[in-house]
């Protein structure tokens, strides 16, 4: 899943993860399940607790522990679910590190072109997760203005060929019945 703050990432991915054959990642979910005894998350504390960007090495390494955990724990099966990630890769330095560790099939571009939902999802998020720093729209600009120069550049990365632009804009059981429409037509054609 990708796309903009606000675009529906998260809830797309807990919906497909919800359905047999996927399994949804959370890269947030990752954060905030971290073992702060642990050395990696001693490292992880180091950046977060100043309010710093977590580095790509350790977002990668805090990433790959948490599936292998669930690998390990039956509830992640590779060889049978797809993967559905969220909020990673956050950059091209990320798409780059997973690069040689994941095999990407598709990559949904979840375009909100009507900005003022993106605000209105975001701030309906913040009262209801208790995220207060999406109430602040500065705080908010200055999330998309960063995933503009940050994180858009990624489905460069991964090109026309694997991407899928779906409209965000739709109701969410819109977006969900085009993503799993390009699913079945991406499983009915034969890999080149």
């Amino acid at each position: 899943m990708f796309g903009a703050p606000g675009s529906g990432k998260g809830t797309q991915g807990k919906i497909l993860g919800t359905i047999p054959g996927f399994y949804h990642c959370a890269c947030g979910d990752v954060f905030r399940a971290v073992d702060v005894r642990s050395e990696l998350g001693k490292a992880f504390l180091q950046y977060c607790s100043k309010g710093q960007l977590v580095p790509d090495d350790i977002t990668i390494r805090l990433w790959s522990a948490q599936i292998d955990s669930m690998v390990q724990a039956g509830r992640f099966k590779p060889e049978t679910e797809f993967l559905v990630l969220d909020g990673i890769p956050r950059n091209l330095s990320q798409a780059k590190i997973l690069n040689s560790t994941l095999d990407v099939r598709r990559v949904f571009h979840l375009e909100c072109k009507d900005k003022s939902k993106v605000y209105d999802r975001l701030k309906r998020r913040a009262f209801k997760e208790k995220r207060l720093d999406d109430i602040n729209e500065e705080v908010i600009k200055r999330r998309l203005r960063i995933y503009e120069e940050e994180t858009k550049p990624v489905l460069d990365f991964y090109g026309p060929k694997l991407t899928t632009n779906v409209n965000a804009d739709q109701w969410p059981y819109q977006v969900l019945r085009d993503i799993l429409s390009d699913i079945e037509h991406y499983r009915a054609v034969p890999e080149d």
